[in-house]
């Protein structure tokens, strides 16, 4: 039997498409083994959202062949795409497949190795998610917002989003095999149009299966219409957690950004959803250092984050991406304004996140049973995505129950393994 290795880099959709590309190998001889294994086959699925992802995405293929330099390695995704030289200079057993070839990755793999298929497997219900207890459904690829920060677009082309009955095929095989949550994910899940749109998705998704946890990817501010924010409010099986990657608190720098809402709205958004939906936790992307960014700039961001109901925060430097309008703009925020600013919003964003977790103690929250720490406690995210620790059995990994809490401690929340009632499928 021969053995495979994957890695992706970067987001939930890269590791939703190697799960795909794992069990559509799977058929044909081919046994799953960690990356850090000696392998006949690695395949690496890229990021290029930033330069760091593009350097993990190179350190990625030369730690494959520093393993095996006789496997092959198959390189795709989106820093494949966009720099197909720079990866098949790494060497002469790298075969560079980008974003728009990805379906024929198995095709190609089994030609490489000299077996004989039956066609292209892709396209199949993943029945699991290797490595998680939570899983990742792809609803779409590609978008056409052309943010001027933003190489995405170009390297996952137009919007083409899969039709509900694969989507809830998915949900059903995966509900089947044991998993209690799926995160609707993809580059734009916004803009889904696939004879409904995305909050019709959801209803279907609703209808017709019995997942317990359905978990939202990220949505624009501009994105929330009403019928998706009754949806949210109405449905106990929608997670009472959004994630909104507003990017900055300024109206120049978004409208420089190419975004399609003002500041304010993120505010206004905010409010309504804790309004609509008891215990929500609502999460932001914020971008520092935007070319241009003044500090005045900047404190209009900061004041959104502390004024408003925005429990975490993702914090990014803005990072050039060759290619992209931004790129070329004048007035470059200096790395050590980027690295103060940065600091500063994550240590408000930390402040935020442990107090709107400690207001959950004497509460009860539901988790998903992910894996054991170090400290030997079980841990698990919880419908409004908070991270939870507790004295538990191993039979418990995977499972969906309820636990009352009674502390916050070094980052996470410890509930009562006394008071655990797990939560019976149907």
């Amino acid at each position: 039997m021969l053995k495979a290795a994957f890695n992706a880099v970067g987001c939930k959709l890269n590791q939703y498409e190697v799960q795909a590309i794992t069990e559509s190998l799977e058929p044909y001889g081919f046994q799953p083994v960690p990356f850090t294994e000696k392998a006949d086959l690695y395949v690496i699925n890229t990021c290029t959202v930033t330069g760091k992802a593009d350097y993990t995405s190179r350190q990625m293929v030369r730690r494959a062949l520093r393993k095996n330099p006789s496997a092959r390695v198959i390189i795709t995704g989106c820093y494949a795409e966009l720099e197909p030289a720079k990866n098949e200079a790494l060497s002469e057993r790298v075969a560079v497949i980008g974003n728009s070839r990805k379906a024929d990755i198995p095709r190609i793999v089994l030609n490489l190795f000299g077996i004989d298929n039956d066609g292209n497997l892709i396209g199949k219900p993943i029945t699991r998610m290797n490595g998680h207890s939570r899983a990742f459904i792809k609803i779409q690829e590609g978008c056409r917002e052309k943010c001027t920060y933003c190489i995405i677009w170009k390297a996952r082309g137009r919007p083409i989003s899969r039709e509900p009955e694969e989507i809830v095929d998915e949900i059903n095989a995966l509900y089947e095999n044991g998993y209690h949550e799926v995160v609707l994910t993809g580059v734009h899940i916004g803009r889904y149009k696939k004879g409904v749109d995305f909050t019709g998705l959801l209803k279907t998704v609703l209808q017709d299966t019995d997942m317990p946890r359905l978990r939202l990817s990220s949505l624009k501010p501009n994105e929330f219409k009403d019928k998706l924010i009754e949806l949210i409010a109405s449905e106990s099986r929608i997670c009472p957690h959004v994630h909104l990657p507003v990017q900055s608190g300024d109206d120049t720098i978004l409208k420089s950004m190419g975004r399609k809402y003002k500041a304010d709205s993120v505010g206004i958004l905010a409010d309504r959803l804790i309004e609509a939906r008891l215990g929500i936790t609502i999460g932001a992307d914020i971008i520092v250092g935007f070319p241009g960014e003044s500090d005045t700039n900047f404190e209009n961001t900061v004041s959104l984050i502390k004024d408003n109901p925005i429990h975490h925060l993702h914090v990014f430097s803005y990072s050039d991406r060759p290619g992209t309008p931004a790129s070329s703009f004048e007035n470059k925020v200096s790395p050590e304004d980027k690295a103060k600013r940065s600091g500063r919003l994550r240590r408000i964003g930390n402040r935020k996140k442990k107090a709107h977790a400690q207001s959950f103690i004497g509460k009860h929250l539901d988790i998903i049973v992910e894996d054991r720490q170090r400290s030997g406690m079980l841990a698990g995210i919880s419908g409004n995505y908070h991270k939870v620790e507790f004295a538990g059995d191993e039979s418990l990994r995977k499972q969906h129950i309820h636990i009352d809490i009674d502390s916050y401690e070094k980052e996470a929340l410890r509930g009562n393994p006394e008071s655990i009632k797990q939560i019976k499928k149907g």
